[in-house]
């Protein structure tokens, strides 16, 4: 058997969320040694993370000490783990920065080694020489570098497609091809649904339909940190997308959802996808309860707003909505811009 674990999303900052109360970094950190403890208690023999494991963006703003930190849980892992990119991980979400970047120091140092684009790993009964070479052989399916010592125990090969922007390249995702591996995992940091269309920023959702013809067995999925599941999406074919790690955002995240990782354990002819809640912390003691009734509050107040004013406006001639609400001379001007900037989001001409 082979066995690996998959986790994602983890934002690691210094600073919290504004919706968190607790210790954010302390937070991560212990459900990052927990997924390490799963690891060690399953006999993993990767660790696979699927991005975004640090928040902030600009590199000068991740201290030295939040990298020890993160170093020394990793150090203690049983296992390597394997990362890809995502848009928080680097500078303007571009892949040119990784080197200047906190994983990109991890990268460098061996704390993470990378798996994504050209580099890739497998794993399984291989004569090597070395760890290294077993775990990493870009390109291993040139020639035959295939010596099975144990034809009872499966080869699984795992790739990655870092973030690349709002609008994908599909070729990445078909160009990946089945070698002499029996299983093909393909590890992304994409936004996917079984229904795809696009995220109101503009950004691409992959459809299930689409990743169900492609040739790699199992899609894990990073990007989205809603809780979508683990999916058979064609016979002997998952998308694993069980969303982040972390719960930091009130607006993006439910709050009672449950951060999980998913233990993924090959054998010939059978694979057993499972995924694990981790011990957290209830709602009550790490978000401010007060805050998001007050944005609750705030958001309907400004969703009635828009709606009465459009209704009201369209009732007048002569000028559209906003040229309306800018000529409302005995409305403070604070008031008229904000509200023909809810105007504009709402679409109104």
């Amino acid at each position: 058997m082979v066995t690996l674990v998959w986790r994602s999303d983890v934002h690691l900052a210094e600073e919290p969320p504004v919706s968190r109360v607790d210790d954010w970094a302390s937070a991560l950190l212990g459900k990052l040694t927990q997924v390490g403890d799963m690891a060690r208690n399953w006999g993993a023999s990767a660790v696979l993370d699927g991005g975004d494991l640090f928040h902030i963006k600009s590199p000068s703003r991740t201290t030295h000490g939040l990298m020890q930190r993160v170093a020394e849980v990793h150090r203690e892992y049983p296992c390597p783990t394997l990362g890809n990119v995502g848009n928080h991980d680097v500078k303007f979400s571009s892949l040119r920065y990784l080197s200047e970047s906190p994983l990109g120091v991890l990268f460098q140092s061996g704390v993470i080694k990378p798996c994504f684009d050209e580099t890739e790993a497998f794993f399984g009964p291989v004569d090597a020489t070395s760890l290294d070479v077993q775990m990493y052989y870009p390109g291993y399916f040139e020639g035959d570098p295939f010596l099975i010592v144990n034809p009872r125990v499966p080869v699984v090969r795992v790739v990655g497609i870092p973030y690349h922007g709002t609008v994908y390249e599909l070729d990445r995702f078909t160009s990946i091809k089945k070698g002499r591996e029996d299983y093909l995992i393909c590890m992304v940091h994409c936004l996917a649904s079984p229904q795809g269309g696009s995220m109101f920023e503009g950004e691409d959702i992959i459809p299930y339909r689409f990743l169900a013809g492609l040739e790699p067995d199992v899609f894990c999925f990073g990007h989205w940190h809603k809780d979508q599941g683990i999916t058979e999406i064609a016979p002997k074919k998952w998308v694993v997308n069980v969303g982040s790690l972390s719960r930091g955002s009130i607006a993006q995240d439910d709050m009672d959802r449950n951060p999980s990782c998913v233990l993924l354990q090959f054998e010939k002819g059978k694979v057993d996808l499972r995924k694990v809640s981790l011990t957290v912390a209830p709602p009550s003691d790490i978000f401010d309860l007060v805050k998001v009734v007050r944005q609750e509050a705030q958001k309907s107040t400004v969703d009635t707003l828009v709606t009465s004013l459009m209704s009201v406006f369209t009732m007048q001639k002569g000028g559209s909505l906003l040229e309306d609400v800018r000529e409302m001379k005995d409305i403070p001007e604070q008031v008229r811009e904000r509200s023909a900037g809810y105007l504009e989001r709402a679409g109104a001409k």
